[in-house]
């Protein structure tokens, strides 16, 4: 008798979070059908019964009351507005394969009810999308984590694409060996940071375009305080030049949030005039970093260093 009153409890539940959301109740009558069709018996008062037992668990489950009561599944772990956002990330990211990406929304899609499933399903059509071909990107992430973890060098080869698609191995095969210390996504791509042998510097690499990739058994001893967050702010679009150098650019007002998107609100600005405002950054100044100034149309100047200057106006001359 316990175990068929146990049965009945968890095929309620499961059917409540399944099939019912605050515009899909269930009536008593609907889940009698539900548990009948299972071969599982169950009247009005049992429901009741049933119901009041989960609610007194700390289910959340909400009851219509009217002349015949309505019950649909309360709050859950994310609720719907959280997992489109999750949906719709896992749907764009350009790291995750068509095949994986079906795979996480699926899964994603099982902590909803099915009506908003199927809303969620839709919404994340992976079909035009751009997703990379590499599967075993997964495989690399952990064996990545497990070596940031342990504090493990790892050694790897690097591809690059030629002009007919193909991948080849850069500098012909070579085995980049890193001291790995974090995995970082910016720009809609994962990159591992840590340093490396070859450059003997900090270094960071596109994860969706490491091969070969192992563990290897030698040690390192991370770098007290390395901030991520830090290195990462001062790449624009993840180019690296030689070293980092303080910007000081002038800005129109309206660019503000610009400013505050990309390094942060305690980006150093400070009032230049009724139209302008000055912003000091920390940047590695790449090609793509003037590229990133030259779109703004002349909103945002270089104030200095003259080096910097200098090596846009040489640019800028390269498109006349």
């Amino acid at each position: 008798m316990q175990n068929s009153t146990n049965m009945r409890i968890l095929e309620l539940l499961r059917f409540l979070y399944e099939q019912t959301d605050e515009n899909h109740p269930a009536t008593v009558s609907d889940i009698i059908a539900h548990l009948n069709g299972k071969g599982i018996q169950a009247v009005r008062q049992t429901v009741y019964a049933d119901t009041n037992a989960l609610i007194d668990a700390g289910i959340d489950i909400v009851v219509v009351k009217s002349t015949q009561n309505q019950y649909f599944m309360g709050s859950r772990l994310f609720e719907y507005p959280e997992l489109k956002m999750l949906t719709d990330a896992v749907a764009s990211s350009k790291i995750i394969s068509a095949k994986k990406s079906e795979e996480l929304v699926q899964k994603l899609c099982r902590l909803t009810s099915t009506h908003q499933a199927e809303q969620l399903q839709k919404f994340a059509a992976l079909s035009s999308r751009v997703k990379p071909h590499n599967e075993k990107v997964y495989y690399i992430i952990d064996n990545i984590q497990t070596a940031i973890g342990n504090h493990q060098q790892i050694r790897f080869q690097y591809y690059e694409y030629t002009q007919e698609k193909k991948k080849i191995l850069k500098h012909d095969g070579y085995y980049y060996v890193v001291n790995p210390y974090a995995l970082e996504w910016k720009n809609d791509h994962y990159y591992l940071i840590g340093f490396s042998l070859k450059y003997q510097k900090i270094a960071h690499f596109r994860v969706d375009r490491l091969t070969s990739i192992e563990n290897l058994e030698t040690c390192f001893m991370p770098i007290e305080g390395f901030d991520v967050a830090s290195y990462t702010n001062k790449m624009v679009d993840m180019f690296t030049s030689e070293s980092s150098k303080e910007v000081t650019l002038l800005c129109e007002n309206e660019l503000m949030r610009v400013i505050i998107d990309h390094y942060g609100e305690d980006a150093a600005v400070d009032r230049y005039d009724d139209t302008h405002f000055t912003a000091k950054i920390e940047v590695n100044p790449s090609g793509t970093f003037y590229g990133w100034i030259f779109k703004f149309k002349g909103k945002i100047k270089i104030l200095s260093p003259k080096e910097c200057i200098t090596e846009m106006q040489q640019i800028a001359q390269e498109f006349i």
